[in-house]
């Protein structure tokens, strides 16, 4: 079509032609892609708790750890860990992370347990807790983050 036959001109001039020339040479794909995820900057005492993410079950969320150490107490569970437990600790404790180069987990919230059994896993001793607590989340493998289920 002429740019003098396009509505478009016939109605708002010059402005007509470079609205016209812009809507027929924009590219269509940014419609399509999917946002990146967010990425939430935690330390080594953030636990999902202090984040008031607790009741978001089913939910993931992708956390940068930095470089550090897990200290005794700061893991309650094997997987799932309560929600009280640090996130880069719990991700040491699954080894998806390495302390000295911290990086990045993904955690999926889930539901209270009866109870958590502690363990010693990558050289992070978690804790037991044998009673209830109302909020739990798992670490989930670099791989397995990319496809929810």
């Amino acid at each position: 079509m002429a740019f003098s036959q396009c509505g478009w001109v016939r109605r708002f001039g010059r402005l007509g032609i470079a609205l016209t020339v812009m809507l027929s040479t924009a590219p269509m794909v940014a419609a399509t892609l999917a946002p990146a995820p967010v990425v939430h900057d935690v330390d080594w005492r953030t636990s999902p708790l202090d984040l008031n993410l607790r009741g978001l079950n089913g939910e993931r969320f992708l956390f940068r750890c930095p470089s550090g150490k897990a200290t005794p107490g700061q893991v309650i569970g094997s997987g799932p860990y309560t929600d009280g437990s640090s996130i880069c600790a719990a991700a040491i404790h699954a080894g998806v992370i390495r302390a000295a180069s911290g990086g990045l987990v993904t955690i999926e919230l889930r539901p209270g347990e009866a109870h958590y059994a502690g363990s010693s896993s990558h050289y992070v001793q978690s804790e037991s807790y044998d009673r209830f607590w109302s909020g739990s989340f798992l670490v989930i493998a670099p791989d397995a983050a990319d496809h929810p289920p």
